[in-house]
This record gives C-alpha cells, structure tokens and sequence, in this order.
C-alpha cells in the first residue's frame, strides 16, 4: 500500500556530494594530552585535515565514515522522514608500526567518501551514499507516495575495491543510480537519464554523478525534478533517473530516482572491519592506547637511600608522580620519545615494608616498579622477611638481664640464712 505524502511546490536542490574546502588541519575533539588508554581525535568537519600519531602508542586504529547521502527534498516530499544512502564505514587497525606517522585526510561533506593517506599513498577510503528518490503523481499538487534512500557508500574490509550500492526504488528499476566499483556507477536511464559517477584518482574520494533532471508542470508552472546525486567515492556512484513507472494499478506514476553508492577502497597489508552504516556527515576517528613501563634496580633500601626509576612508554611531555607507600616522593615530565629517569630520597619517617613505586599519570595509577623492600634499623622486620632467631626455652619470660639478677639475689639469701643459722647455733647453751 502506497503512502500518501502532502507536498509543497517549493523545491530544494541536493546538495552536491562534494568536500569542502578549507577545513581546520586540528582535531575537532581529541582526548586530553595525559590519556593512556582509548584515547581518541575526532575529525568531522568537512574538508582536509591533517593528524600525526603519537611516536609512542602501541596501538592504533582509524574509522573511516563515508557521509550519508541527501535525502530526498522536503520540500517536495514534505516527508521528514526520507533519507539518503548510507555512508560507508571502516574501522582499520594500523598497529604499532604506523606510530609517529603523519596522515592527510578526507572527510566527506554530504553523500562523499572519507579517505586516510600516508606519503602520498592512499590507505583507506569509505564511500559516500547516494542521493533520495521519491515517486508520485507529479502532475499534480501534492500527490507525492513514497521516497527512497540512495544506494549505500561500500564498507572496505579487504584490500582492493569494495563497489557501492545500486539504488533499489522499483526493485531493479533502469532508473536507479549504480554503485561504483573500480570503474564509475552508471547513471539511471529513463525520460532524464543521470550521469556516470567521476573516475578514480587514486587519492582520495571523487564525486558522484549528477541526478537526471526534468521539469514538470503543476497547475501552470513547472517545477525541476531531479534524480539522486551519486554518492562519491573511489570511484564516483552514477546519478538516478527521472522516469515514469507502471505502480501495478493502471496508473502512471513519476519516479524520481535515487543515486547510486560510492565504492570504497583498502590498501594491501592492512585488516579492517566493517563499522555500523553512516547516517550523517562524513568523519575520521583516530584511536590508540599506550603500555607505559617503569622500572627500578633497587632491591632492599634504607631510609635516606636514593632510588632510581627509568620510565618509558608514555605520552611525549607528559607530567607524572611517582608513589611510595601512598605518598608522592618524585614529580617529572616524559621527553618527546615519552621517556624519563627520576630519583628520591627514601623518606626519613618512611615505615618498614615492602611497596612498588607507582606512577600516576593524571589521577590514574599509569605503571609499578616490582617491590622494593625498606629496612629501618632496630624495626620489626617487614612482612615476608625472616625474623630473628627464637631464644632458647627457659620457663620464663624474664630477660636474660633479669634472669641474672634474680640468680644473685637467691644466693645472697641462701648465704644469709647460712650465716643466721651458725650465730643461733653460738648462743645456744651446751
């Protein structure tokens, strides 16, 4: 069953699937500088852009997200809930070995693709989404059934070509705009054919094909009707049609055709997973993680003894504590190859045990040394050393200090009552 949609005689033209230019070559967002882990930069403005992995992560991936085709005019349709094509999506894992290098990149303004270069070559590339499509009685106000979303913009997941999508309004219809593959989609045929997308160039995303394009009259005045832009891509998707199509009721109906996919590409060497089909504007999202170290020689220390601690791993020019038994006894800053060598001084009041020095990086526990054992001289041992020899059993837990004394004072006594007993013996009569 068909659904009917009041329309406007106003009209909107797409927009064409082109990038801008002049975009800012900074993230649009980006984690703060003292992320470890999941950190990520956000580039969403249309136009080129320009990001240098840090030198020291060891790992990295990119989402590259072509942009969503224009849905069919509003103001034609009067249907706000018509959409475009669907923008590719490619989430490619570049590894530690592309740490430190310098990426140019692409993001696709409406129904173009979004691409990711080094040195020239090109590495990943999402297609764009074609244009929309509607179908009515255009003859008349207001008699507009139906829109439809362009063909989808490809999903590269192996290295290659990835083709586009056909458009699919009527099935199979001539009309429809074709999805790019190496070569460029072919426009629809029909009463106002469409355009055959741009060629590859190698380097990035190139446009679509231009909607057939036909003027219809209602109620006196004409009024431009015109086919889905193709959506761009490595190769560009062929514009749809504007034909007349039999709706199966004896009636002639209108079709406005939607435009066809832009195809995607990935370079040889690299592994990618298709992301979730992209509904809005093109993007590229860059995210990696780092395995920060820190490590010491240090074994069994005294307090007033210096501790060294190598660091390594960390984000270039990053500010760090190190901990011992819960308070900070060094502060320092990683160089531009995120290393650094720090010492403190065992604290005087620090307690007997055995603690890990830890770095903290922003509030978060970053990395530990293995444990260093601190000795105070005359303290308990600390937990899992070996405590002194047990003295012998003796029935009594007098010192030996006391035990001695104790000895003395019972062999006074016993000369005492000795010495009584002879003068007793001296009195008493014979």
């Amino acid at each position: 069953m068909r659904r009917l949609l009041l329309s406007s005689s106003a009209f909107v033209v797409g927009l064409a699937a082109v990038v801008a230019a002049g975009a800012p070559a900074v993230a649009d967002s980006t984690s703060p500088a003292t992320c470890l882990s999941d950190c990520t930069a956000v580039f969403d403005t249309a136009g080129a852009a320009q990001f240098t992995a840090p030198a020291t992560a060891t790992s990295l991936t990119v989402t590259v997200d072509g942009a969503a085709g224009a849905p069919a005019s509003q103001a034609i349709t009067n249907d706000p809930t018509a959409v475009g094509g669907a923008g590719g999506s490619a989430v490619v894992d570049l590894g530690a070995d592309w740490a430190g290098a310098t990426f140019d990149l692409g993001i696709g303004a409406t129904g173009a693709g979004s691409s990711v270069s080094a040195d020239g070559d090109l590495l990943a590339l999402a297609g764009g989404g074609g244009g929309g499509g509607y179908v009515g009685r255009l003859d008349l106000p207001g008699q507009i059934f139906g829109t439809y979303p362009g063909g989808a913009g490809a999903s590269p997941t192996a290295s290659g070509v990835t083709p586009g999508e056909t458009a699919t309004a009527f099935g199979a219809n001539p009309a429809n705009g074709h999805g790019a593959t190496a070569a460029p989609g072919a426009g629809g045929t029909g009463l106002a054919p469409g355009s055959a997308g741009s060629a590859s160039n190698g380097t990035g995303s190139v446009p679509g094909g231009a909607g057939g394009s036909s003027d219809i009259v209602v109620g006196g005045a004409p009024v431009t009707h015109t086919g889905g832009t193709g959506g761009g891509g490595y190769a560009g998707g062929g514009g749809g049609a504007v034909t007349q199509v039999d709706a199966g009721d004896d009636i002639i109906d209108d079709l406005v055709a939607p435009g066809g996919g832009g195809s995607g590409f990935l370079a040889a060497g690299l592994t990618a997973t298709a992301g979730e089909p992209n509904a809005g504007s093109g993007s590229v999202t860059f995210t990696w993680s780092f395995s920060p170290t820190a490590s010491t020689t240090s074994t069994t220390v005294h307090r007033g003894d210096a501790v060294t601690v190598d660091i390594a791993g960390l984000p270039a020019n990053v500010a760090f504590d190190e901990v011992l038994d819960g308070a900070t006894v060094v502060s320092g800053t990683s160089d531009a190859n995120g290393a650094a060598t720090v010492t403190f001084t065992v604290p005087a009041s620090q307690a007997a045990g055995s603690f890990p020095v830890q770095m903290v990086v922003g509030g978060v526990l970053a990395a530990s040394t293995s444990a260093v054992t601190v000795v105070v001289d005359g303290a308990a041992a600390p937990s899992g050393s070996t405590p002194p020899a047990a003295l012998a059993a003796t029935g009594s837990d007098l010192p030996v200090g006391g035990m001695t004394a104790a000895a003395l004072l019972i062999a006074a006594g016993a000369a005492l009552l000795v010495s009584r007993r002879r003068a007793v013996a001296a009195r008493s009569p014979r």
